[in-house]
């Protein structure tokens, strides 16, 4: 009886699919970086990057608005600050092609991690879904680098558990971190749960001592950075203000985001139980980056980022049986990684000068009108759209924007109540002074304006208008001047 001949074709597939994968990755990068920088909270982070290189001080900032006067704390200047030097440098283009860098680096930045514990067949696939998982944080904001180095850190503290080495690198990793984003606490959650998990996993005493003073270290880190240790409060304060933005609501679980989340998840718990004897440290990381992704919409996509290298392993037993370690990283897989990361970091400048130099489009009257208005005119504006508007136009004195540091609770409740026309709402901005609006047609407080106040239209287009009030509207103050640089 002759042997059966496996067709050639699906060897060659499986060696194939890695790179097919790898393509797909890279052209999806490219496409998602090489257009209009849409995201308006990428203009207020350009806006306080300016302020800070002209002037503001890191532990005492001002404010783009008399409307936000919170004493605040920075917790991404250094993010804002390079963001800024290279629209100085480059225009938003340079902007443009930080943001396809930035996201280069993360996908090369979760390969790795999951590499270490997969071969390209599963590492490759795990990676693409995490990205997908990201998909909802994945533009020109600083939290990009949260992703980044969480990956990292859940990748070093495994690497621990594999070796019983410490990586002391995270102190500074840490360090900077807390200069780039405000998520760099997840740092000091991951190396808490992962020392349980050593001591759990009956790790030499030593290694977990070590492990423990590690995560100290960082946690002692954070605190010396230019900002110093009101950062800590910084990050207390933001759990008071989640209930004014919708991407601290909780996640929905039928977005896609979430979906792809899901997935990743569902492999990784497929693969323990394959595997039946997981250490305690993998689980529990595994169990901690389920409590982010079921924490809110915005904690989805770090919640990707950090089961991505723990994903790697268990997924890996469903593909090989065996537990042996995958085969280092050879000269071909990095040269194609590399390459490929590179050729589309060049495509990439090729293209924003002519997809993304130009912000986002505003109704031909819109500029002209806006910047016409009066230095310190006090300006009704959406909240969404705020932060596009303090970037475009900085001398006026906007009412609300995206970046919730910088109110007070009180004046977060204003704006939330004037949004929702709330009982009292016209005492509210009646008390503002405020005689111009910047809205989105067809909202309610836009509709409220015309209907029930008298305000006139004066510019209107399909996606905004400017609203004047009425010369007997009570206006108790004259127009001032904010206090950012602008």
């Amino acid at each position: 009886m002759a042997p059966v001949r496996r067709h050639p074709f699906w060897p060659r597939l499986r060696t194939a699919f890695p790179w097919l994968v790898l393509a797909g990755i890279l052209v999806s990068l490219l496409v998602n970086t090489a257009r209009p920088l849409t995201n308006t909270d990428t203009y207020f982070h350009l806006r306080f990057g300016h302020e800070f290189l002209q002037g503001w001080s890191l532990r005492h900032p001002g404010s783009v608005s008399t409307f936000a006067t919170a004493d605040w704390v920075p917790t991404q200047w250094l993010s804002e600050v390079v963001m800024a030097k290279t629209e100085d440098w480059f225009g938003l283009a340079g902007v443009a092609w930080l943001s396809g860098l930035l996201e280069v680096l993360l996908f090369l930045g979760v390969y790795a991690a999951a590499r270490v514990r997969a071969e390209p067949l599963v590492a490759m696939p795990v990676t693409a879904v995490a990205l997908f998982g990201m998909q909802t944080g994945l533009s020109m904001r600083p939290q990009v680098f949260s992703y980044l180095c969480a990956a990292a850190v859940v990748a070093a503290w495994l690497r621990t558990l594999d070796d019983h080495r410490a990586r002391w690198w995270l102190v500074p990793l840490v360090w900077l971190w807390a200069m780039l984003h405000g998520m760099w606490p997840v740092a000091l959650l991951v190396g808490a749960v992962a020392t349980v998990g050593l001591a759990l996993d009956r790790a030499p005493r030593t290694v977990v001592i070590r492990s423990a003073v590690v995560t100290a270290a960082c946690a002692a880190a954070a605190a010396v950075t230019p900002v110093g240790p009101a950062l800590y409060g910084a990050v207390a304060a933001v759990g008071s203000r989640r209930g004014y933005f919708s991407e601290w609501l909780p996640p929905d679980w039928i977005s896609w985001s979430s979906a792809g989340f899901a997935v990743l998840l569902a492999a990784t718990l497929v693969g323990l139980w394959r595997r039946r004897e997981n250490p305690w440290t993998e689980t529990l990381l595994i169990a901690l980056a389920g409590v982010f992704a079921a924490y809110a919409d915005r904690t989805v996509a770090l919640a990707a980022a950090m089961l991505a290298p723990l994903a790697a392993g268990p997924v890996q037993s469903l593909v090989r049986r065996t537990a042996a370690r995958p085969d280092p990283v050879r000269r071909g897989e990095r040269r194609a990684v590399l390459a490929g990361s590179a050729l589309t970091l060049v495509a990439l400048a090729l293209a924003v000068p002519h997809t993304s130099d130009d912000p986002v489009a505003l109704p031909r009257w819109a500029d002209p009108a806006i910047r016409g208005l009066a230095p310190g005119t006090k300006v009704l504006d959406d909240w969404d759209f705020g932060g596009y508007l303090m970037w475009r136009y900085p001398r006026l004195d906007l009412l609300m924007h995206g970046y919730g540091d910088t109110f007070t609770a009180a004046e977060l409740d204003r704006n939330t109540g004037l949004l929702n026309l709330s009982p009292g709402w016209t005492d509210d901005l009646h008390e503002t002074g405020i005689r111009v609006a910047v809205l989105r047609p067809n909202t309610r407080m836009a509709y409220a304006l015309v209907a029930e106040e008298g305000w006139s239209v004066v510019h209107r287009s399909d996606d905004l208008e400017m609203l004047r009030a009425p010369r007997d509207w009570r206006s108790p103050a004259a127009p001032v001047a904010p206090s950012g640089s602008g």
